[in-house]
């Protein structure tokens, strides 16, 4: 009796695990395959039919998500273009409030169901055979969910924080890259996002300025642009310029505190959306990051990268690495870093090994790299010019990119400076002194610590030809520093040779035969133009490296003194206009 008391229990046991298993089994396989609704059009008429059957002042829809789960809904957006063609987006009802968006076009069905809440996703699509279908997802993999909401920011955290004021500068027609292929517009000036934009359960969105001042605006600007800067992508605030392109070359990134897309979030974005028809924005949301320049820079370049198909890079059980001494990854969590790079997830437990440069250049996007302007042989080397009628500018736009730079001197002393922009830089620079025979002189690093210090080169050499070789480098290990792999951003090389008129900012000749003496350059606080002894009208123009004018007068003294102590540190180009307006002499100037 016992023994068949014992056999009836383990039986018992053996039904309950098989019963549990299977139901497991097939909740588990649910949730991984994906849902058939039918053909596009049959899924369409699906749909038309249970809105004929509602009134149009309180459209309710059931959507089924899988055998055994259907979703109430609300329908708040319907635009209806053809018989073919139908953009509903509206909230899931219940106790799991979300938000769906089910777009048919052409038999093409695209769309989501998404509950921020329960971070819980739900993709609609369809095959080439126009068989549609709904199928459960990793929300991460849709959009940027919870990401890291900041304490209010601490400039004294991230070392060499430089605070620029935005003088002299509209902050309103900034561009990083005028007449690039694609375009990234930061919005601080408030927006209304119209119905059936994505976000907001369908309903429009009045997204508030973004309360920043213009040296916060500027700072954010140089952020993005910097990290930005390595492909065909301008990044602008200028609103103009981004309605000039294609709405499958560009997105926008709104920076407000109106957080109705994520309530209480410091940013979200739908990933690979970049290229979409769809005018779908990212956000930045000052009400939870704060009004920093450095933080909002972080959070538009980080939720931009997730619109041109970027995940999130985190560490072991964090779903956001913090970094490791002054180095973070952009797709992580950078605020407090003062470099902030492009990642392949080579640093120790990584969760993502996305290759982000090749993500962001792909064909998907359809951007690229911007074109590599200056070569890296011998015979396509770039003369350098130190005249100053023209800068040596130039960008390592992709990994172990060189640029090669060719120069003559008479002999003697020469001092060559190269930097990088003049705060938030993503390049630590190596610049490599060669003779005409391709020996190596010398070898100048940057500062790790800090990428935007200056280069100085300050040697003696013979008369002769010489190559000057940049490319960007990286600094000890993946897990204590960075490499190459992203060590990318703009540089500038100033300087003087002692070569017929190559001396920077010292004297010139112009047109009349008269010399034109500038001193001292790089000038602190003070400027003074020394035009000759032939009395000449002379208009004179100052401009940033924004290439915006910031000084402008016209003279006919023999010596004009400009006040300079007001003026940011960085560099200047110097224009002198004769008075028929014809430029007859450019400089480029240093302010200490």
């Amino acid at each position: 009796m016992k023994k068949n008391q014992t056999l009836k229990s383990w039986v018992f046991v053996i039904i309950y695990f098989i019963t549990t298993g299977n139901n497991y089994a097939q909740t588990s396989t649910e949730k991984q395959n994906p849902y058939p609704l039918g053909t596009s059009s049959e899924f369409l008429r699906q749909i038309e039919a249970q809105l004929s059957k509602t009134p149009k002042d309180n459209q309710e829809i059931k959507l089924m998500v899988s055998n055994s789960e259907t979703l109430d809904a609300k329908v708040n957006y319907q635009q209806e273009k053809s018989a073919s063609e139908i953009h509903l987006e509206g909230e899931i009802l219940g106790k799991d409030a979300g938000s769906f968006s089910i777009i048919l076009k052409n038999k093409k069905l695209d769309g989501r169901i998404f509950f921020l809440k329960d971070k819980k996703a739900y993709s609609y699509y369809s095959n080439n055979k126009g068989d549609a279908f709904i199928k459960e997802i990793d929300i991460n993999k849709m959009m940027c969910v919870d990401f890291i909401k900041t304490s209010i920011f601490n400039t004294e955290k991230v070392s060499n924080h430089s605070i620029k004021e935005a003088k002299n500068v509209n902050t309103s027609t900034l561009q990083s890259f005028p007449g690039a292929a694609g375009c990234l517009l930061l919005d601080f000036n408030g927006h209304t996002v119209p119905a059936g934009s994505g976000w907001n359960g369908g309903n429009a969105i009045n997204a508030a300025p973004s309360g920043m001042t213009d040296d916060q605006i500027l700072e954010a600007w140089e952020i993005t642009a910097e990290d930005y800067r390595p492909f065909n992508l301008n990044v602008t605030t200028d609103e103009e310029v981004f309605n000039s392109y294609p709405q499958n070359k560009k997105r926008r990134c709104i920076i407000t505190p109106t957080d109705v897309a994520s309530p209480g979030g410091a940013g979200i974005a739908l990933i690979n959306s970049f290229s979409s028809n769809s005018d779908l924005p990212c956000w930045a949301f000052t009400s939870g990051a704060g009004t920093s320049g450095k933080i909002i820079g972080e959070i538009a370049s980080h939720e931009l990268g997730h619109t041109l198909g970027l995940n999130h890079d985190g560490q072991g059980q964090y779903a956001y690495y913090s970094g490791h001494g002054d180095w973070a990854p952009i797709m992580g969590a950078s605020y407090y870093k003062s470099i902030t790079q492009w990642s392949k997830g080579d640093y120790t437990n990584a969760t993502n090994h996305q290759d982000d440069l090749t993500i962001i250049t792909n064909t998907t996007n359809n951007v690229g790299y911007r074109a590599d302007i200056h070569g890296s042989t011998i015979s396509t080397a770039t003369t350098l010019n130190l005249s100053g009628s023209a800068e040596n500018k130039g960008v390592i736009d992709h990994t172990d990119d060189v640029d090669l730079f060719q120069f003559n001197t008479a002999g003697g002393n020469i001092i060559l400076n190269i930097q990088t922009t003049e705060r938030h830089s993503n390049l630590l620079l190596k610049a490599s002194l060669y003779d005409s025979k391709n020996e190596l002189i010398g070898t100048y690093k940057g500062t790790p610590s800090n990428l935007s210090a200056p280069i100085t080169i300050n040697t003696n050499l013979n008369a002769g030809n010489y190559y000057l070789a940049i490319t960007g480098i990286g600094d000890g290990t993946v897990d204590t520093g960075y490499t190459s792999y992203a060590s990318l951003g703009a540089y500038n090389i100033t300087g003087a040779t002692p070569s017929l008129n190559s001396t920077l900012g010292v004297t010139r000749t112009n047109n009349n035969g008269s010399m034109i003496y500038i001193y001292p350059n790089p000038v602190k606080n003070k400027l003074n133009i020394d035009f000759g002894p032939v009395k000449n009208n002379y208009h004179v123009e100052i401009i940033n490296t924004l290439g915006q004018l910031i000084h402008k007068t016209t003279t006919s003294e023999k010596v004009l003194t400009i006040p300079f102590s007001d003026k940011p540190s960085g560099f200047y180009r110097l224009i002198i206009k004769d008075s028929r307006n014809i430029i007859v002499k450019a400089f480029s100037l240093i302010k200490q």
